[in-house]
Order: structure tokens, then C-alpha cells, then sequence
């Protein structure tokens, strides 16, 4: 059998597609595993802030379109990238297990930086939290292009996610861990499939713990209706069956922190808004 695996055609999809790929190839050896690259509107569009023109739908939808047309079996995602709603007739059929999910701080010195690029208001608020005198300055792009944007002095610090640099093999820059709430599914890569569709394959390749982690996560983000647009964010970890979630958001203009735990993600997630 062949199946065809959609993926946005930057460096880092194409690689946590391949990790995909190859886990299901060590399930499933006798089918083959086809790697489609296709373009959203998110790459194409790079002047512009992902608020200014969709927020986090912007990476997925022509994938979604892609798998509902057929043209693809699965799409494969960064499931921080993904809405809390999805189409009519697609679901999250898996997921892998979690990888780094913290936000860290990444230059070529260890001075203190002026100017600091992100193109997330999560990020952006917590970091101001932190570093009251440094500038704020958008960013957009794949990994490699923020890169060449802070060798050519357009910034002394971006924020990136941890996971992307290793992922990448990325190691040669000073790097700062944050103490900031990652956000929501971040460390993730998600699997979305058609409802009822490819059910042995996604539970061959689906990790629970990391599944139910993003439950709550998600959960949250829906409760607050946050995103790209609202600053907020959630990182949940699971130990023999019990969920603790760290969650913030901001609210009258301050960042407002918790940490709660119990054994249903909703549950969770409806306490972390009060």
C-alpha cells in the first residue's frame, strides 16, 4: 500500500515528517511512504505578522484541503501550528512522542541583547516580563532564515523553540534557556488524518501520554480563545494517569501563571481560566 504524507516544505517540516515516515515504516515495512511538500500560505507570506492575516491556521490549511481533496492519506504538523477547531471530517489521528517543548533564547554572545526578535505575542510578553530594556523586534521565516537575520546584525537574540534546533542539529549558537510557559503543543509533532481513516497505522505510531498531554493543552487554548492573536500558553506532562498542567495568560495587562493538576484534561484546562 502507498500512502502519501503531506508537509509544509520548510527544513523542519520536511524533517518531522521523515521522523513520521520512518516510524511507520518500522511498523509497517511491506507499505511505502510517500513525502509530499506543499506550500501554505504562511511561507509564501513572510512581511506580514500571522495576526495580521489568519494567526495559526495560516501553516495547515492548504495541507487540510490537500487531505480532504484525497490528494493526500495524512498531513503531518508542528501541532502548536494547529486551530482548536478543525474541518468537518479530519481529527489528530496521532501524535509522537514530545520532544524539548521550552522556548530558549539563542545569539552569538552572551551580552545582554537590545534588540530581540519574535513573531509570537507569547513570547513577546513574557520576554518584556523579563528583559524590561530590550526592543522587541518582529521576525518571520524558516529557522535557517532568522538565523542568517541574526549573523547579519538585524537582532542580537531571537526566541526559538528548543525542539526545532535539535531536531535540525542546530548546536553552534549561545543558547539561553527562559523561564517562560511554552506554548500550547509546542515540542509536538501531530499526525492528522481523515475521521475513521488509517486507524492501525495511527495507533501503531501514537504516543498516549504525549496524545493526552495535548488534550489539556488544547483545552486550554480553546477556553481562552487563545492563539496567535491572544497571549497564552500551556504545557501539561503525565504521570500514571495524573495531568499537571503549568498554563498562562495574560489578563489586565499582567501574566497571571498556575499550576494545576488532576485526571480529566477539560476538567483542567476550566480551572486554569478561573
Amino acid at each position: 500500500m502507498k500512502i502519501r504524507i503531506g508537509t509544509r516544505k520548510s527544513q523542519l517540516a520536511i524533517k518531522q515528517t521523515e521522523m513520521v515516515a520512518e516510524k511507520l515504516k518500522r511498523e509497517f515495512p511491506e507499505d511505502e511512504f510517500e513525502i509530499v511538500g506543499i506550500s501554505t500560505k504562511g511561507d509564501k507570506i513572510l512581511d506580514k505578522s500571522l495576526q495580521s492575516f489568519g494567526g495559526k491556521g495560516v501553516f495547515i490549511k492548504e495541507l487540510e484541503t490537500a487531505l480532504i481533496n484525497g490528494e493526500i492519506d495524512m498531513a503531518v504538523h508542528s501541532a502548536k501550528d494547529m486551530p482548536t477547531e478543525l474541518p468537518d471530517g479530519l481529527r489528530i489521528g496521532a501524535v509522537m512522542q514530545r520532544g524539548a517543548h521550552e522556548d530558549v533564547m539563542i545569539s552569538f554572545s552572551d551580552k545582554m541583547p537590545h534588540i530581540i526578535g519574535t513573531g509570537s505575542v507569547r513570547r513577546e510578553v513574557q520576554i518584556k516580563d523579563i528583559y524590561h530594556g530590550s526592543e522587541i523586534k518582529p521576525i518571520r521565516g524558516n529557522i535557517n532564515t532568522r538565523i542568517e537575520k541574526l549573523k547579519n546584525g538585524e537582532y542580537d537574540a531571537i526566541i526559538i523553540a528548543k525542539a526545532a534546533l535539535e531536531r535540525l542539529g542546530i548546536d553552534d549558537l549561545h543558547i539561553t534557556p527562559l523561564d517562560f510557559v511554552c506554548a500550547a503543543g509546542q515540542g509536538i509533532i501531530a499526525v492528522e488524518t481523515r475521521e475513521g481513516d488509517l486507524e492501525k497505522y495511527m495507533t501503531a505510531i501514537n504516543h498516549a501520554d504525549t496524545a493526552l498531554a495535548l488534550c489539556a493543552e488544547r483545552a486550554f487554548l480553546s477556553a481562552t480563545g487563545g492563539g496567535c492573536h491572544s497571549p497564552s500558553g500551556a504545557y501539561a506532562v503525565i504521570s500514571n494517569g495524573i495531568i499537571t498542567m503549568e498554563t498562562m495568560l495574560v489578563r489586565d495587562g499582567k501574566i497571571i501563571r498556575k499550576t494545576l493538576t488532576g485526571t480529566d484534561p477539560i476538567e483542567i484546562a476550566e480551572r486554569a481560566v478561573k
